[in-house]
């Protein structure tokens, strides 16, 4: 059993050791791969990557008392904030991130099924990830105007998370991430800052949708 300040001490840790991570991949899935060593076009502010994954990390360590789920959902929030951070800049969702993410997650979740045999859980989280990749991926296929590839292999490492609680959660998630960008395409029409045909980066809705799904579910 974790103390406070243990935990205090791997959150801080972890959020710090992988801002260098977050940046360097921020500045790959923001500038091509075709031009090494150009100006990155977008820059967060100082230290701003380490505090929101800091805070990501906290809010885990408060809502999962499982050290090997909180290893595995903190994964997922790392690769979540240069994700959502690319996707807002560029409109894309890297590859070799989204790959990250579900391999580190499914991987975690595994090792952590063995050592507290939850194998009822694992295998959730398998179905998770394959139900929400699919079910992006039949969006992806009837309007691939509104759908992309990113969003259907993000789906997969989020689905993967939101399996290991249940279908509730799975289902929780993605109606929040539709939910949320709905309201916020809704929000730019009100104001006049877009209309119905305006372009919105999907993935920070789908990450959003998780974590509000991750921090209201459950069992652990």
């Amino acid at each position: 059993m974790l103390t406070p300040l243990m935990w205090t001490l791997a959150v801080a840790g972890a959020a710090l050791a992988a801002g260098g991570w977050q940046r360097a991949h921020l500045f790959l899935g923001v500038v091509p791969d075709t031009t090494p060593g150009a100006p990155p076009a977008y820059r967060p502010a100082r230290f701003s990557v380490e505090v929101v994954t800091g805070l990501l990390l906290a809010g885990l360590a408060v809502a999962v008392p499982s050290a090997g789920v909180w290893a595995a959902f903190g994964w997922l929030a790392v690769c979540a904030v240069p994700l959502a951070l690319v996707d807002v800049a560029v409109f894309r969702l890297p590859d070799r991130l989204t790959a990250a993410a579900y391999a580190g997650t499914l991987g975690l979740l595994a090792v952590t099924a063995v050592a507290e045999r939850r194998h009822d859980e694992l295998a959730g989280a398998l179905l998770g990830g394959l139900a929400v990749s699919a079910f992006y991926l039949v969006l992806f296929l009837v309007n691939p105007a509104g759908m992309g590839l990113g969003d259907v292999k993000l789906g997969a490492a989020l689905g993967t998370a939101l399996g290991w609680l249940g279908w509730a959660s799975v289902v929780a998630g993605v109606f929040a991430a539709h939910l949320a960008a709905g309201l916020y395409g809704l929000a730019m029409i009100v104001t006049r800052r877009g209309s119905r045909k305006s372009d919105l980066p999907f993935g920070p809705f789908m990450i959003l949708g998780t974590l509000a799904a991750i921090f209201t579910g459950g069992p652990w």
